[in-house]
């Protein structure tokens, strides 16, 4: 009896034990987190499009302007091997852009989920509530958005894009996210977009780019807004 006695305290004091390191571990987890998860969606205060007369761009049935003329057809590359279409587009100035458009499989993350994501931060996680047992959907919605912001850039040497600001965006069909502040000039910004049978990814690549400016957000509105799926508008016009 004194064994059984002995092990069941034994047991009692590992569970006890558990329930104040657990929660903790997690804790620490959310409290040194990146500085990009710390980072929520916000709407874009310039929602203006740039005047440039632009370039069209066609691959695989999608189709947007650019509003760079100097587009170098030397170095412009297109993959349209199925899932997904890509493409990369040079421009003599040293911006690049690469560009990913594939269906939207049921597996895959929709924009409302990873605006779930999106919306958690570590301070939405408290200990006391992880110790009551609750928060725990918040700690796996901010392991996803880590996991996420991991594809966008570096989370610990602080150059990912996210970092300087995530935004809302949305056109005519579309909506999705940009990761990145023009206005602070990291080396890449980043637009993912959702349509009702689509996702397309945007890249703007300027490490290179000699225009001291960089990318405008006006430059990326007139992207955005000029973002078609030929399949989208066919359904559509069908009543599909």
């Amino acid at each position: 009896m004194k064994i059984v006695r002995r092990v069941l305290i034994a047991i009692v004091g590992i569970v006890a034990a558990l329930s104040f390191i657990v929660p903790a571990g997690f804790l620490y987890l959310a409290r040194t987190a990146p500085a990009a998860v710390r980072v929520v969606p916000t709407d874009l205060k310039d929602l203006s499009t740039s005047p440039a007369s632009g370039q069209n761009v066609f691959f695989s049935g999608y189709e947007f302007e650019v509003p760079w003329s100097d587009r170098d057809e030397s170095k412009t590359e297109l993959d349209d091997r199925p899932p997904m279409h890509s493409a990369w587009i040079c421009f003599q100035s040293g911006l690049k852009l690469f560009v990913a458009a594939s269906p939207r499989e049921a597996e895959a993350p929709d924009y409302e989920a990873l605006r779930r994501v999106h919306e958690v931060t570590p301070d939405k996680i408290h200990y006391w509530a992880l110790f009551q047992g609750k928060d725990y959907r918040e700690m796996v919605l901010l392991q996803l958005k880590s996991n996420f912001l991991l594809g966008v850039g570096d989370l610990r040497t602080g150059s990912n894009p996210a970092e300087t600001g995530i935004f809302n965006i949305r056109s005519k069909g579309w909506k999705g996210f940009q990761y990145g502040d023009p206005q602070k000039r990291p080396d890449e910004l980043r637009l993912r977009l959702y349509s009702d049978s689509s996702q397309v990814d945007i890249v703007l690549l300027q490490g290179g780019y000699y225009e001291p400016g960089g990318v405008t957000q006006p430059e990326i509105n007139f992207i955005v807004q000029s973002l078609r799926n030929s399949a989208d508008e066919f359904g559509h016009a069908h009543g599909t």
